[in-house]
């Protein structure tokens, strides 16, 4: 077996087409198969090298690993269309000599008066077939004329063309209603993506195409197209589109949508492959997380579901929150590195055994690694500088009193020896509050927030001297 993955480079990779690739790396892996990686850039002026290398790049995080490809080769190569027209022309001169095929002048404005009704409003457009039939005078007026040409596919009427889907079953279409003979080769000279994406299926021996059902209308195009080359062809899987969480079409309206952005976001690759390839499909425990081996031996493409899967952006951030906890110390700690550099901190300059001290706490409460920017000050500034919420408690009388008490215990009765222990004790004592009421306020003089890890947790991972400049800050600027 042999299946691809064939994304455009036209800008970066989405997470809807990474399903795709995912689905099709796990299928492949599952049985044995050979994955292609196919760059479809016959979009000369969108595609670009820069998003091409976006792609390699992002597919490669992910953990996918193709076994051919542009930057690999292979036997059935080049794997770029934009190389590939030498063979494309060879195919539709054939077709042209066969009559399956024809030169169409009809110029723009000419086309755009045809989809017009007698009102002038666009309808439901079948092309009319006009120059179909052209004879060599006719041909040769328009050549004269210096009308650029565009070639056609000549439409078989009323063939049934039947899809064997191996998600969707049988879907039978009518070769009648697919809009007429289409154009396979633009004026330009460069070749439509229905045209020639069967070609290259034929040629790089693809057995199973996956893919999107976006494409489930091209399908019959491109079937006609192969039977008129007497090609062979492939099976087809198309893998219902993913949803917004309203149930349209999923878009940056919604949220991250491009697989550069999870990264650079610190969304785990595990984590996101793991939620991909899970949208639409169950796994036989029931459990949503699981290894990707365990994946690969359960992933069958009879189970994945219809009908389209919504993208749930929350239990995504709570899927790699599960995977950060669950990550090996040292690595995660490697991992969460350039994201304190990013928030000002010399992360060199830290003493190892601290910092992964310092993450084994605030990895519980960091569902991204980005997260960590914002909860690192806790542990690594001189002085917390309370947030908003911190702040009002702070400037409470209840807030106030412990922000005194806490001052005069840390100089009199505590040092670096007893503090961790002792102070907690000692300022509930001296106050008599209780609850919310006695730790909102010192969780907000030693944190500079009212929420995080508790205090007991932190207080000795941020020392003696840390604590004691922070109740002095605080002393200074709320009881001053």
């Amino acid at each position: 077996m042999r299946v691809r993955f064939a994304p455009s480079p036209t800008g970066f990779l989405h997470v809807g087409n990474a399903r795709t690739a995912i689905v099709n790396y796990l299928y492949a892996r599952s049985n044995n198969a050979r994955m292609v990686l196919r760059i479809e850039d016959t979009d000369l002026e969108r595609s670009t090298r820069e998003s091409e290398d976006s792609i390699f790049r992002d597919l490669s995080w992910l953990g996918i690993r193709w076994d051919e490809g542009p930057d690999l080769g292979g036997e059935f190569g080049p794997y770029r269309q934009s190389e590939r027209f030498d063979i494309y022309r060879s195919y539709t001169e054939r077709l042209l000599g066969e009559g399956n095929a024809y030169r169409c002048y009809c110029t723009k404005e000419e086309l755009d008066r045809m989809k017009k009704g007698g009102d002038g409003e666009a309808e439901s457009y079948t092309y009319s077939g006009r120059c179909r039939s052209l004879t060599d005078d006719e041909r040769k007026k328009f050549e004269a004329e210096g009308r650029p040409s565009t070639v056609r596919f000549r439409v078989p009427d009323n063939v049934s063309i039947v899809v064997n889907d191996r998600i969707k079953g049988p879907v039978e279409f009518n070769s009648s209603n697919i809009g007429g003979d289409f154009i396979i080769v633009r004026s330009d000279g460069v070749p439509v993506f229905n045209y020639i994406v069967i070609i290259d299926d034929t040629l790089m021996k693809i057995s199973l195409v996956i893919r999107g059902d976006d494409h489930l209308s091209n399908t019959p195009k491109q079937l006609l197209v192969a039977r008129a080359l007497g090609l062979s062809e492939p099976e087809y899987a198309h893998l219902p589109l993913i949803m917004g969480p309203d149930r349209s079409k999923l878009s940056k309206r919604h949220g991250i949508t491009s697989v550069e952005m999870y990264r650079k976001e610190g969304y785990l690759p595990h984590a996101l492959m793991n939620y991909m390839a899970m949208l639409g499909w169950a796994s036989e425990s029931g459990e949503e997380i699981l290894p990707i081996e365990d994946i690969i031996r359960q992933i069958d493409l009879k189970k994945l579901s219809k009908n389209a899967p919504i993208f749930d952006f929350q239990k995504l951030r709570w899927m790699n929150g599960m995977y950060i906890r669950d990550y090996p110390l040292a690595d995660i700690t490697i991992l969460f590195m350039p994201y304190l550099a990013n928030a000002g901190y010399n992360v060199d300059a830290i003493d190892r055994t601290h910092l992964e001290t310092v993450v084994s706490i605030l990895r519980r409460y960091c569902d991204i690694l980005s997260d960590i920017g914002h909860l690192a000050g806790i542990f690594l500034d001189e002085v917390c500088v309370p947030d908003e919420e911190a702040d009002a408690m702070l400037k409470s009388d209840d807030g106030k009193n412990v922000i005194r008490a806490s001052r005069t215990i840390i100089r009199d009765r505590l040092d670096s020896a007893n503090f961790a222990t002792g102070l907690i004790p000692a300022v509930k004592g001296a106050t008599s509050l209780k609850g919310k009421s006695f730790f909102m306020p010192l969780r907000a003089i030693i944190t500079g927030r009212q929420k995080g890890p508790e205090l007991d947790q932190v207080m000795a991972v941020i020392g003696y001297d840390k604590c004691k400049m922070r109740i002095e800050y605080c002393h200074e600027h709320y009881c001053s």
